[in-house]
């Protein structure tokens, strides 16, 4: 299959501004957008997706496989002159659970240019390898092959409709931007699409968020293409946390999350009664919603926030006092005032401790709900449980901005996304006058921290890897892109502008 050559979104759109105005200074002054230099898949072992799988959106994919099979072979059409690339990346394509090596070396000699870490990857996620300028001219020349070397088969995005070319297979060539400008050019776009569920809601409330900037309104467009993907002639369409179809219902309870971009878009679609019927479906004889003996934060975010949009929108009383149940049951089993747990078990069972994405589940599922109940004289003891729990949080904020991937554990590496969900609370909090100037004061230092951890093109990197990986994999200085983060952060920014 071949690829043609085409100018990035972003080239375009400056090339645009400036052809409109007429303006040569503006073609010496605009900022020269990073470039995704897509490649072509020349060769490959031709396997079929594995069983029970399926690519989302209908894009087509290709596997990276071990070397007693043929290489995924790559080669690029001619780069533009005077550029130099530095980095190759790919995009994966399904839901994978192990730890994989993948050999980069060049097609022709086979000379190797290094290798890519991917552990536990969610569909999506980029990985890149740095590329030296000297071996540019060889990789025009020849192109690569990749090879696996550790792991199990890998398939990774390849082509598609609307496959933008930051998940193609490419050579980054970064450009004059800042970090930050590129970060909302992804947004901006389908590069930061993610599974459905938790993932693509964190995307959807940040897009959402920001749109609501004046700058930034085009967004709002940019999320409905993203509800367009997976709502398609009034079905929901999509694949689980296993790249398994899921159509027409939810997996789990943290699939609830993109009904409340639905909710906001659009309050009165009938597709709303499918996580109602859902979450009823799930209940338990203590009342809480989840999936069977295991009670997690992500309920407080994914459950309770979606539910009360839906009972405000309905003037629902009931269902609005099942959303604010849903928050104090599960601070009442989570948080004591000296430690978080993420999860409760029914056998009194609780697991990661002092997680901090299980700490910002918890936190930006609370404030979003008392968000949308502010108008409410009930909720005075929700709000006492924000504060306290805060208060506790912003005690463990580190010197530079950022919470450690266990939030009382210094030496540990930081987590990008659970620190950006976490001072996004912080920040709606104060927004929303239930936490002091402190908290709005500790979230601007975490965005300050995060913009050290975009890539040359916007990317978010930092990020701990998904939690299917184990605990030894959180704890370890494993870090990764990864799109969900770069809505949590754009909660964030949004939460800072917003009057």
């Amino acid at each position: 299959m071949t690829h043609r050559l085409h100018l990035h979104a972003a080239a375009f759109a400056v090339l645009c501004a400036i052809t409109c105005s007429g303006s040569a200074h503006a073609l010496l002054t605009a900022p020269a957008p990073a470039l995704h230099h897509p490649a072509r898949v020349v060769s490959s072992a031709d396997l079929p997706v594995p069983e029970k799988q399926r690519a989302p959106f209908g894009w087509q994919l290709a596997t990276i496989t071990t070397a007693e099979k043929p290489p995924l072979v790559l080669q690029w059409e001619e780069l533009p002159q005077a550029v130099t690339p530095t980095h190759f990346r790919i995009a994966v394509g399904l839901d994978e659970r192990d730890a994989k090596e993948i050999e980069v070396s060049l097609a022709g000699s086979g000379r190797r240019l290094g290798t890519l870490d991917v552990r536990f990857p969610a569909p999506f996620q980029v990985y890149q390898l740095e590329v030296a300028a000297a071996d540019v001219a060889d990789i025009m020349m020849e192109g690569v092959a990749l090879r696996l070397t550790k792991g199990s088969d890998l398939e990774i995005f390849v082509a598609g409709p609307d496959l933008p070319a930051a998940l193609l297979p490419h050579l980054l060539v970064p450009g004059t931007a800042t970090p930050m400008e590129e970060f909302y050019q992804r947004l901006n776009s389908l590069a930061v699409v993610q599974q459905f569920g938790w993932m693509e809601g964190c995307v959807l409330d940040g897009l959402l968020d920001l749109s609501v900037i004046p700058r930034h309104a085009a967004i709002k467009e940019t999320a409905q293409r993203h509800l367009d993907l997976f709502f398609r002639d009034s079905r929901l369409v999509y694949e689980d946390p296993k790249s398994v179809p899921n159509d027409g219902r939810l997996y789990g309870i943290e699939g609830g999350l993109p009904f409340a971009a639905l909710a906001r878009l659009h309050p009165q679609d009938a597709r709303l009664e499918l996580p109602l019927a859902f979450w009823e479906s799930r209940r338990r004889p203590t009342g809480s919603i989840q999936d069977g003996g295991h009670m997690s934060t992500e309920g407080t975010y994914t459950i309770a926030y979606p539910m009360a949009l839906i009972a405000r929108q309905r003037s629902d009383e009931k269902l609005m006092q099942d959303a604010l149940y849903q928050c104090r049951i599960r601070q009442a089993r989570f948080f004591d005032g000296q430690e978080f747990w993420r999860t409760y078990d029914d056998d009194g069972k609780r697991g990661n401790r002092n997680w901090a994405r299980g700490i910002a589940w918890q936190m930006l599922g609370l404030v979003r709900t008392l968000e949308v109940a502010r108008e409410r004289r009930d909720i005075g003891d929700l709000i006492l449980h924000l504060q306290k729990l805060a208060t506790w949080t912003a005690a463990q904020q580190r010197e530079d901005g950022l919470w450690s991937v266990i939030v009382n554990e210094p030496k540990l590496t930081t987590d990008t996304a659970g620190s950006a969900g976490i001072a996004a609370a912080l920040a709606l909090g104060a927004r929303n006058g239930w936490l002091d100037a402190s908290a709005r004061s500790a979230a601007q230092r975490t965005l300050a921290g995060l913009e050290h951890h975009l890539t040359p093109d916007g990317f978010l990197d930092g990020v701990s890897p998904s939690n299917k990986g184990g605990l030894e994999l959180q704890r370890s200085d494993y870090r990764a892109i990864f799109q969900m983060g770069m809505g949590l952060m754009a909660q964030l920014i949004a939460a800072l502008e917003q009057p």
